[in-house]
């Protein structure tokens, strides 16, 4: 559904083009990240399909937009399945406005799976009435959202409009007159030797609107997918979209479409866990079209219940952006658990981020990118990235208790990047409270990593910390704990059996999480947090792996 996405996404189909369509046995992510290391392979699953950085695995918690519901809900049906959704009344109502705020079009269509899931109240009359709204003179409907208006745009917004109406019930109640001028305008187009793409909407058009549809459209053939194995990703990926295309044509004209399916079934079976959900559906479709049974398709149904959340909602992978952030933490991961650090692979993808349109332009962020473009690479900082060490915005002269975190996370990039930073004046603050003591564990963590542990105040010791390394209460996190404890004992502090037992079961409780079973949750939310692991990595490596916690 090509004209869907134009003017309507927030990301293009293409973005994960690289990693679609590889008709390869091992997965998108694992393409040239062969390493002679112990490092399991469930790391390589944190890898990006949008951008090939790395994710924040906390991602994997939340649901995907309302498109990748849409798409992943009409998947489950093709294959059999009757997927039913239970989302409250809140979640309906945010899934309901995302997708209207993105298309007025569009996103209303891509409600009507999840109404027929059984979430009530996401699509219905008034929707239709509001569509009916952008429809012009001249029979057209028009997206509000694209600015420049076009023959395409009003082709496919037509297409939306006259598929919400449909789903509604209202299509049926349209005055004749505005068929007709619909109708009138859609076959101003069919002279004009439309692309695939186009033939196929204006099929589509007719038929929602119960006209025929001339031999001008169905004499066009599928495209040739002779060799599909041999051509380009981008290729392939296009090939997939044009078959799909054919499909949808030949359906409204109330034919057989008539394809390779042995081609598309040897796509399916190497690709079912690489492909975004919009691709999948397309590809279920072309099979489902030309007389696979529903029982083909196992492997997609596996796939998409395993994404599945406990309200029904699926989560959508494709869509998880990889930053320099977190790309950064799966470095020192690596770092601490003594695996290999140099990695061609993400140093590619983190050069293709920094000259893409959306690289950071704050100190903190192009500081971020610069270490790990070290990490990864293990060239030097140019003079421009080494100066943001030397800057007061990035790095804070003076660290205080609200500072702390930030000028910690510069000092640690300068240091692994071997530029020296200056040293700070520290504002004295309070420790009687978790939120002062886990300052003052990040000041002592930060100094020691800068390695100016001889510079920390006076007024900071180990016995002011002694309580919360024994206690932190029950608000504090897992990196709480974790950070306390390993300042604790930079501060000289001991750590004695009873402590070691009771962090051994604190972070037991909190280890692993679906696909992860080595990081860690920072609380008891199910998601596994990059910062959490390290810094329980880090105090294990400290205590000569007493808690259990580094990878064996």
């Amino acid at each position: 559904m090509s004209h869907a996405r134009k003017g309507a996404r927030k990301a293009t189909w293409a973005a994960a083009s690289a990693c679609v369509m590889m008709l390869a046995a091992s997965s998108c992510t694992s393409q040239g990240s062969h390493r002679e290391s112990t490092e399991p392979a469930y790391f390589q699953t944190l890898v990006s399909q949008a951008n090939g950085l790395y994710y924040h695995p906390f991602l994997r918690e939340e649901r995907g937009s309302p498109e990748a519901q849409s798409y992943a809900l009409r998947i489950l049906a093709e294959t059999g399945a009757k997927p039913k959704v239970t989302v409250d009344a809140k979640t309906a109502a945010a899934l309901r406005s995302d997708a209207v705020t993105t298309s007025a079009l569009w996103g209303r269509y891509w409600l009507v799976p999840l109404r027929d899931a059984g979430v009530s109240g996401v699509l219905g009359p008034g929707d239709a009435r509001s569509v009916e709204k952008l429809r012009t003179g001249t029979g057209w409907y028009e997206d509000p959202a694209l600015e420049e208006k076009s023959d395409e745009g009003r082709l496919g917004a037509t297409w939306a409009a006259l598929e919400v109406e449909a789903a509604t019930g209202s299509l049926g109640e349209l005055p004749a007159a505005d068929k007709v001028a619909t109708a009138r305008s859609l076959a101003q187009l069919e002279g004009s030797k439309p692309t695939l793409a186009d033939a196929a909407v204006l099929a589509r058009c007719l038929h929602l609107l119960g006209k025929p549809v001339p031999a001008s459209l169905t004499s066009l053939r599928a495209p040739d997918a002779s060799g599909f194995t041999e051509r380009p990703d981008q290729e392939r990926a296009t090939l997939l979209e044009d078959t799909y295309n054919y499909v949808l044509l030949q359906e409204s004209a109330g034919e057989k479409p008539q394809v390779n399916r042995k081609t598309w079934q040897q796509a399916l079976s190497h690709n079912v866990e690489s492909l975004d959900y919009e691709q999948l559906y397309s590809l279920v479709h072309i099979l489902r079209a030309t007389g696979s049974p529903q029982r083909a398709f196992p492997a997609v149904t596996r796939r998409l219940e395993r994404e599945r959340m406990p309200d029904g909602t699926v989560r959508d992978p494709s869509s998880y952006l990889g930053t320099p952030d977190a790309s950064l933490f799966v470095q020192r991961l690596r770092s601490v658990a003594g695996w290999t650090v140099r990695d061609k692979r993400l140093l590619a993808a983190a050069e293709k981020q920094a000259g893409s349109q959306d690289a950071p332009r704050d100190g903190a962020a192009r500081l971020t990118m610069a270490a790990l473009d070290h990490s990864a690479g293990g060239e030097p900082l140019s003079r421009q990235e080494a100066a943001l060490c030397q800057d007061p915005s990035t790095v804070p002269a003076t660290v205080t208790a609200d500072n702390v975190a930030d000028w910690q996370r510069a000092v640690w990039n300068c240091e692994e990047s071997g530029v020296p930073v200056p040293v700070p004046s520290v504002t004295r603050w309070s420790v009687d409270g978790l939120e002062g003591a886990q300052a003052a564990a990040t000041l002592v963590v930060g100094l020691h990593q800068d390695g100016r542990g001889d510079r920390i105040p006076g007024w900071l010791t180990a016995d002011a910390l002694r309580r919360w390394a024994d206690d932190p209460g029950p608000r504090a996190s897992v990196y709480d704990r974790a950070v306390i404890v390993r300042a604790y004992l930079l501060l000289g502090g001991h750590a004695d059996e009873s402590l070691v037992e009771h962090l051994t079961g604190q972070f037991k409780a909190h280890r692993g999480c679906p696909g992860l079973p080595g990081l860690y949750r920072p609380d008891d939310e199910p998601g596994c947090d990059l910062k959490t692991t390290l810094a329980v990595w880090d105090l294990d490596k400290a205590l000569d792996g007493k808690l259990g916690a580094l990878p064996s």
